[in-house]
């Protein structure tokens, strides 16, 4: 049996976008939330006294390394280094090899992998053998498929692991050129785990081999919300893996979003808020954007109430330990449910087959291919991301909403 850490994408000393008019003492925790990550994943890997740990790239955010991350990146190594727990290295398409004039020493239970599709062969304190394949990028962009350089498994070895930073051809678009594989090509070289990193989000690609990406260790603006951490991976040459996810992050994103349509007085709209946002219980600090939904039919006082800044203020806290702090508040007035034509509840079945297609690459892209080819639009251009993707929908099914309210009205005239 063996036990390892697989973590990826730590980004430190990172930048947090989409923030503005946090008070000052938030946005020192915030700073140095990517570091605290770091160091509860030590601690962990410490506590739960791992053979190994494995980082699957972009460690650091940019390939230009600030001094302050390399030096509490390798303090924190040199922890692990005093628990005699090596650590195995491939750096992505953020923290990319570079002048190495530039760059701090690692101690020396740290091994980073080259350029090129590299294997390193660990014997632990029990005796088992593991061989580990993998590779660093040499540039931000790495268009070449770098699973066909890496070896069928060794026979020789109790287990063989693969560290890859790259994307599974076909998922996301805007992920074609960083290392594209496919599970088939994983399974053709009959590893027993895939150590995957790039892919913020934490997701599991495959049973046969295991092939997993942890997601990043600490989200940094509100696409990357919810827990963030690294895995926990046991290998047993009889028995399936075991894999369990450790959240690390000390400051997690989440989007809340609320149906107060029902909700007529400011005392209501008030408990309703304050029972939908995360409690104060937790280890955890809060960055949140609020949307919610209210009646169209709601008095003008009452949504000048609601919308006031004071009551966001009262929903937040700051205290020496965590916080909770509203990023984003966003009130919007629709129809009552009762009054909506409701499509996904009147046609379920074709309603969700049209998401669900809608919500492919391919699809959404063809949809929309003419207008991002305009070149009157070129300023408007951005990346079609997953991300993207998902508001141009919501948008979309809101306004259909909207449009179904005003049909239900002129329908009821006739």
């Amino acid at each position: 049996m063996v036990r390892f850490i697989h973590a990826a994408d730590l980004h430190l000393d990172s930048p947090f976008s989409g923030l503005k008019d946090i008070p000052e003492k938030i946005m020192k925790s915030i700073q140095q939330s990517t570091f605290q990550s770091l160091s509860n994943l030590v601690y962990s890997a410490i506590h739960n006294q791992v053979d190994f740990v494995l980082f699957s790239g972009d460690i650091y955010d940019l390939e230009d390394r600030s001094v302050k991350a390399q030096v509490q990146f390798k303090q924190e190594m040199e922890r692990l280094e005093k628990q005699n727990i090596p650590v195995y290295i491939i750096h992505g398409n953020h923290d990319f090899a570079g002048d190495e004039t530039l760059h701090i020493t690692l101690p020396a239970n740290v091994t980073t992998f080259g350029t090129s599709v590299e294997t390193v062969e660990l014997t632990t304190n029990d005796g088992t053998v593991i061989a580990l394949s993998g590779f660093s990028y040499d540039k931000r962009w790495i268009t070449e498929r770098m699973i066909n350089q890496y070896p069928t498994r060794y026979n020789q070895v109790d287990f063989h692991i693969g560290l890859l930073h790259g994307f599974q051809e076909g998922q996301r678009s805007e992920h074609a050129h960083y290392a594209p594989f496919t599970v088939n090509e994983l399974r053709k070289k009959k590893y027993d785990y895939w150590a995957l990193g790039h892919i913020h989000t934490g997701e599991k690609i495959s049973d046969f081999p295991p092939a997993y990406y942890p997601g990043n260790l600490q989200g940094r603006n509100k696409k990357e919300s919810g827990e963030k951490g690294f895995l926990l991976v046991e290998l047993n040459v009889h028995t399936s893996a075991e894999i369990k996810f450790f959240p690390s992050a000390p400051i997690i994103w989440q989007k809340v979003n609320i149906d107060a349509t029902k909700i007529r007085t400011v005392d209501a709209y008030y408990k309703l808020i304050q029972e939908s946002l995360p409690t104060r219980e937790n280890k955890y600090s809060y960055l949140v954007t609020l949307d919610v939904l209210v009646s169209k039919e709601s008095t003008e006082s009452f949504l000048n109430k609601i919308t006031q800044n004071q009551f966001i203020e009262i929903h937040q806290h700051l205290n020496d330990k965590e916080f909770l702090w509203i990023t984003e508040y966003k009130v919007t007035p629709v129809a009552d449910q009762d009054e909506r034509l409701d499509i996904n509840t009147l046609f379920p079945e074709a309603w969700g087959k049209v998401l669900a297609e809608v919500s492919e690459d391919k699809v959404f892209n063809e949809l929309t291919a003419d207008f991002f080819e305009q070149s009157k639009s070129a300023y408007l251009m951005q990346e079609r991301t997953e991300f993207y993707r998902q508001e141009m929908i919501k948008k979309a099914i809101l306004e259909l909403q909207m449009i179904s309210d005003t049909k239900g009205v002129e329908n009821s005239e006739d």
